[in-house]
């Protein structure tokens, strides 16, 4: 234990530092709970998205295979490069619990048939399925991977706050503790030697009287 002077102003002093640090582990405790419960709310739909996402994946994949035996590499890459374009995407942010959380939000993923650059005559059905199962998909991964993001950064959050908490449980409030006891054990001696010495005093001014 750190050496600290056995001062009434000291106990004083110690007296807050726990009443503050009591507080403070019991608000980092509120918010480990609150981030617990978030992250576990999180758990069922980051399940669901990745099976919506391996879905959509398999099905892209099934009409782009049938695409290219069908009409060929060429036709594909064609229509493909027609319908490339830019992707929309806005940052946002959300808050929880204080912890600043960033989000991406793509906007039309999913294009109408006359927004991907060619006219439904030029390509094919099989074409055409292909370029809206992989826009499909790529919406799924726009809803994933702002879900996964969020999850990690509570997660993180979650482990700092636990470090916080067992730091002033397990370090700051048995240290004060412990100084705590050793002022008041040294004020009590000290009051109990003070009182001995004011009986003697007594007792020696009596006998010269």
């Amino acid at each position: 234990m750190q050496r600290v002077s056995p001062t009434r102003m000291n106990l004083l002093i110690r007296k807050r530092q726990m009443k503050i640090a009591q507080q403070g582990a019991d608000l980092l405790r509120k918010k480990r709970d609150a981030l617990m419960k978030e992250f576990q709310k999180m758990l069922k739909p980051i399940v669901q998205a990745h099976r919506e996402l391996d879905r959509t994946a398999r099905e892209a994949i099934t009409f782009l295979s049938l695409a290219l035996g069908k009409d060929g590499p060429e036709a594909v890459r064609s229509a493909a490069l027609s319908s490339m374009g830019r992707l929309k995407v806005k940052r946002e942010e959300e808050k929880v619990w204080g912890v600043r959380i960033p989000k991406l939000k793509a906007e039309h993923v999913v294009r109408k048939s006359a927004e991907r650059g060619y006219t439904l005559l030029s390509v094919s059905a099989r074409i055409e399925l292909t370029a809206m199962a992989y826009e499909r998909l790529m919406a799924k991964i726009f809803e994933l991977v702002p879900l996964e993001a969020k999850m990690k950064k509570i997660g993180q959050e979650i482990r700092k706050t636990s470090r916080r908490v067992n730091t002033l449980e397990q370090r700051v409030i048995p240290q004060l503790q412990a100084e705590m006891r050793f002022i008041r054990q040294v004020l009590e001696d000290r009051e109990r030697e003070d009182k001995f010495r004011l009986k003697r005093l007594k007792a020696k001014k009596e006998k010269k009287f």
